[in-house]
């Protein structure tokens, strides 16, 4: 909300619209000034830029406040989703080197329901009710991504193990991939009905539905909490270093 705040007032204060004629008014004004205040045309040159500029400020922050605050909004949504694009992009090359396909897959078909969710969400009329469900689809969508990063971590310390404490790891990474995979397919069920409900406008049907994402994120966040519980083991360290 600061980001926001900020941005719609750098546009409102410092649009170029506002600030050359100001400026160019006080340039006229400095140059009369240097002139002794003889220039009648410089002082009416700079009287007009300053209360041009000053008013057509007044007329942005009263008529156009709406719209500046729309813009800024959809500038920080579309940073915000550039950024989570690169981060995606950066975890599905990370993923590729496990060697199993499964990873991948289950992070398209993560990236495909996130893209489905992102345009129903957009649906006129729709998006101030369904706030709380598009905002659940997220969350799950990220505890998600969060389960193949750390199914990747789990492969990766695996490697530095052997005998029965790989084939622990390795077993605990399994658990942590089905839940990623139940996870995904989750996402896209509830996206699923999601789209349903709101072609047919059944909008008290929604709250069964945000129990149900609820309910999928709270077991999404199982796998970090089995992972922090094998990040806590005493010898975590050494599996990662072993000639330390």
């Amino acid at each position: 909300m600061e980001e926001l705040r900020k941005r719609i007032l750098r546009e409102i204060f410092v649009a170029p619209s506002v600030v050359l004629p100001i400026v160019g008014g006080a340039s006229a004004w400095l140059l009369s000034w240097a002139g002794a205040g003889s220039s009648d045309m410089l002082n009416l040159v700079g009287l007009a830029g300053v209360l041009g500029g000053i008013g057509w400020f007044a007329t942005r922050f009263i008529f156009q406040l709406d719209d500046i605050s729309q813009k800024a909004m959809q500038d920080l949504a579309k940073e915000a989703h550039q950024k989570e694009e690169i981060h995606l992009n950066e975890l599905q090359k990370r993923l590729a080197s496990d060697k199993d396909p499964r990873t991948e897959q289950y992070l398209i078909l993560l990236r495909e329901n996130r893209a489905e969710l992102e345009k129903i969400a957009q649906t006129p009329g729709i998006q101030i009710r369904s706030l709380e469900i598009v905002k659940q689809a997220r969350q799950l969508f990220w505890a998600a991504t969060d389960q193949l990063d750390q199914s990747l971590k789990m492969h990766e310390l695996a490697q530095k193990l052997s005998g029965s404490e790989k084939q622990g790891v390795l077993a605990q990474r399994e658990h942590c991939l089905s839940e990623a995979r139940e996870s995904a397919e989750h996402l896209r069920d509830a996206i699923s009905t999601f789209r349903h409900f709101t072609d047919k406008n059944l909008e008290r049907d929604m709250d069964s539905l945000q129990i149900e994402l609820a309910e999928s994120i709270q077991a999404a966040k199982r796998s970090e909490e089995r992972l922090r519980d094998l990040q806590n083991r005493p010898d975590y360290e050494r599996y990662l270093n072993p000639e330390g």
